[in-house]
């Protein structure tokens, strides 16, 4: 991302910040909104005349005015004005600046709701319900044979019953949004901006064997200490690696697994 998009995505997110704050609850609605607007500029092919550098800032604006105003709510128009009136590097910018936007005001209108936390767990119970059952997982990625709509549909009849419309629609989105990784990463970037909004840091632990509660608190204080935040544990239970443990926080990746360092070795060997 260089540094036109960066700048835009920056002073956006600034000038939205307030009104989100002043809508509490209503942020559900509106990041729901954003993200159908999202989709809407997707499947158009609308990114590219919206973020078009041969026009005027203006000129993008009246045309997403035209295009959106009385369609989505007056603030959602202010703020996609706001969004082609600054500079992408690609096209793509804009609509992964919205997505980010969408999923937030969703997550900060369920935290002024004061139900954060249990939309957080909820989306976490999703995603291990699909780690642990792979026919699900695989329905749900994108395929020749199935609709992007029909598999929307299917995360709905799964998961509509048990748990709460904010979280459903945050699953909808890591159904619909394409990304390295398919739905089980959109779901992680979720928890990830969930626990950031409470100024938590969710750690990934892999490790061979269960670990102890004295285990889990050593490693918590330890991390909180590198990171400089409060830390939340998500562990798991593999015995392929054998000994050691997997940590991935952030972008942060830390395997001292017995399997990683024979890997290491086997690799040193072919080299």
């Amino acid at each position: 991302m260089n540094t036109g998009t960066a700048a835009t995505r920056t002073a956006v997110a600034r000038a939205w910040e307030p009104v989100l704050r002043q809508a509490g609850a209503q942020g559900q609605e509106l990041g729901e909104q954003i993200l159908a607007l999202a989709h809407q500029i997707a499947k158009h092919r609308l990114s590219g005349p919206l973020t078009d550098p041969g026009r005027t800032p203006e000129h993008k604006a009246d045309l997403a005015t035209r295009l959106f105003s009385g369609r989505v709510d007056a603030r959602i128009v202010e703020l996609l004005c706001a969004c082609v009136r600054g500079r992408w590097s690609q096209p793509v910018n804009l609509l992964t600046a919205l997505h980010d936007l969408g999923v937030q005001a969703i997550l900060a209108g369920a935290r002024a709701a004061g139900r954060i936390e249990v939309v957080e767990q909820e989306i976490f119970g999703v995603s291990q319900q699909l780690h642990n059952n792979t026919e699900l997982r695989r329905a749900l990625e994108p395929s020749r044979r199935t609709s992007t709509e029909d598999r929307v549909r299917l995360a709905r009849q799964v998961f509509s019953p048990v748990i709460s419309p904010a979280a459903m629609s945050l699953v909808v989105w890591c159904v619909r949004h394409r990304a390295l990784g398919g739905v089980p990463y959109n779901l992680r970037r979720v928890t990830q901006l969930a626990a950031a909004l409470q100024n938590r840091t969710i750690a990934d632990v892999v490790t061979a064997v269960p670990m102890t509660v004295a285990q889990e608190e050593r490693l918590r204080i330890i991390l909180q200490r590198r990171l400089g935040t409060d830390i939340e544990l998500n562990t798991q239970v593999d015995p392929a690696v054998i000994g050691g443990m997997r940590i991935r926080v952030r972008d942060l990746v830390i395997d001292s697994s017995v399997r990683a360092a024979v890997a290491q070795v086997r690799d040193s060997l072919v080299g």
